[in-house]
């Protein structure tokens, strides 16, 4: 073995052996790493951020050299790739008019580097079949290290599965036999007795996102100001761990839509 193989072998078992964490650290230091070896689920009412979380972890785990894998069953690729470069360059790309030249430089630096780096982009579109998730299972068989898989949609990945609960089951196996953490959002309704402002259950769960249950650990988003009822909070997200994270309670961060992305709140 040359010495340049060696030092790759040692970055890699250093790699391998580092904690995954979501990267916003008033929750890591919480809740502690996202496990590997099994499903994680992120769950969250509609417009409380699942979406952009997940992309965040998929986006940190990045950056600290981990591969990581981001598969969408809601949007495609060339949305994903806008949100990533939005969350990194604090550019509104949604509002591409107001872009001057300057910003755009930045925006087309930062889209080369993500289009250069390891992080993997998967989405269901174009893919033929009721159940979109076997080609998912497919490309990620084909990826030899992986650390991270975030899936976002369990519900749509679940559609057309050949039998109740094998997408879940699935995931479950990947984690276990790669030694992979997985994360996967999940949709919630809300408690019609219980106003949005009160934190959600996991047993908000819609009926097709049912399996997800299972997860060993769980974050709920809870965004109590979605409708305006809570202006002090404008902004804010909680982040509730539920499970067998090393901690379980709730870290508040601040949700950036137009950047499409959490940040930690300012330490005062």
């Amino acid at each position: 073995m040359t010495a340049a193989a060696g030092t790759r072998e040692t970055t890699t078992r250093k790699l391998r052996s580092a904690e995954i964490a979501t990267g916003l650290s008033d929750f890591d230091a919480l809740a502690g790493p996202i496990p590997r070896q099994h499903v994680t689920v992120v769950a969250a009412r509609t417009s409380a951020g699942a979406t952009a979380f997940a992309l965040g972890v998929a986006r940190h785990n990045d950056e600290i050299g981990h591969q990581a894998a981001f598969a969408s069953f809601e949007s495609g690729t060339n949305t994903i790739m806008g949100n990533l470069v939005a969350a990194t360059t604090s550019v509104n790309t949604d509002r591409p008019l107001s872009i001057n030249p300057g910003r755009r430089a930045r925006i087309d630096r930062t889209r080369k580097a993500l289009e250069q780096s390891r992080l993997l982009l998967w989405s269901r579109a174009g893919k033929p079949g009721k159940w979109a998730f076997a080609h998912l299972m497919k490309q990620l068989a084909a990826q030899p290290e992986l650390d991270l898989v975030v899936m976002d949609g369990y519900s749509q990945a679940a559609y057309g599965e050949p039998s109740e609960g094998a997408t879940f089951a699935a995931l479950q196996r990947l984690a276990r036999e790669r030694d992979v953490a997985v994360l996967v959002t999940a949709h919630l309704t809300p408690d019609e007795d219980a106003p949005e402002t009160d934190p959600p259950a996991l047993s908000d769960l819609r009926l097709m996102e049912g399996p997800v249950a299972e997860a060993r650990n769980a974050v709920l988003l809870h965004r109590p100001d979605r409708n305006g009822a809570v202006p002090q909070r404008r902004g804010e997200v909680d982040l509730i761990a539920v499970g067998g994270w090393q901690d379980t309670g709730s870290a508040t961060v601040r949700f950036e839509p137009e950047y499409h992305r959490f940040v930690d709140l300012p330490n005062t």
